[in-house]
């Protein structure tokens, strides 16, 4: 009895670890810049600041000005080699916090990486702390929701449920994407970025020729990396004429500029607002309830 009973509390602790238990929904205000991202304000190890909320970022991110301000931040041993949609690498030392806050909410402490940058904010919350916790961005009343079990529910059954697939790379980013029809022609993988604010449509230049895109009739721009200056890309622009998720066409937007990239690491990677003005993002169901 005595091991039954010890199992079973050591089997529920470890369940429970790590997780951020919301008992009610919690409204946390953001600020919809005109560019169409999203700047909410957080606090690490007590100390605020002004943060996009990026779910193409993958990691947490702070600015080294910023970071130089925060009492108790631990360098782990541990790193991150990742890359840039555009495909730059990147590796990325890791460092812990003793607190986490977003609104007036505490969340589990969040392990965060360190960027000597010029940047107009203080950094990027990824979707990393909301592994557990689903959340509603509501661009109406500029919200961002943690959603409790039962909260979802209901808006489950108002909303249409779009699938997902999650990019969880060892717990240590975290990236989600939805396939999309371009045309009525060509099904690809989309990664969905809330950090590339309004409208932003990009495809690997593969596609062009699936399209009819003549790439020699095409605007084109040689873009040098901002973190790399000796590296760079060939960015196409021109327009589609529709694009609509695949699992429901109800969810689309039509007549739109699109931009096709050289060495993009993504079939595509784009905007989330076309999907509609509510859109609740749960990882642990792979899935992602729109509401208009």
């Amino acid at each position: 009895m005595k091991r039954t009973a010890l199992f079973l509390c050591l089997l529920l602790c470890l369940n429970s670890f790590g997780q951020s238990q919301i008992n009610k929904t919690v409204s946390i205000p953001f600020t919809l810049l005109g560019s169409g991202h999203i700047l909410i304000k957080a606090k690490i190890n007590d100390i605020e600041g002004n943060f996009i909320f990026d779910t193409g970022a993958g990691l947490n991110l702070l600015t080294k000005k910023f970071a130089d301000n925060i009492n108790d931040l631990k360098k782990t041993d541990g790193f991150y080699t990742g890359h840039r949609a555009t495909g730059e690498q990147i590796v990325a030392d890791f460092w812990d916090t003793k607190s986490f806050e977003i609104g007036n909410q505490k969340l589990n402490a969040e392990k965060f990486t360190v960027l000597d940058m010029d940047f107009p904010v203080d950094g990027l919350i990824s979707l990393l702390p909301f592994r557990n916790i689903p959340i509603t961005i509501d661009y109406k009343n500029k919200a961002l929701i943690l959603e409790t079990e039962k909260s979802v529910k209901e808006l489950a059954k108002k909303g249409i449920s779009l699938p997902i697939q999650v990019s969880d790379e060892l717990g240590k980013a975290l990236d989600i994407a939805t396939y999309v029809k371009l045309d009525d022609k060509l099904v690809v993988q989309m990664n969905l970025d809330s950090g590339a604010g309004f409208n932003v449509f990009r495809f690997n230049s593969r596609y062009m020729e699936s399209l009819g895109i003549d790439p020699s009739k095409t605007e084109m721009k040689h873009q040098k990396s901002d973190f790399k200056p000796t590296e760079g890309n060939n960015y196409y622009y021109t327009n589609l004429s529709k694009i609509n998720a695949q699992s429901n066409t109800k969810i689309s937007a039509s007549d739109f500029k699109a931009t096709f990239i050289e060495g993009l690491i993504y079939e595509a990677i784009g905007s989330i607002n076309w999907l509609g003005d509510k859109i609740t993002i749960d990882i642990q169901n792979r899935n992602m309830i729109i509401n208009n």
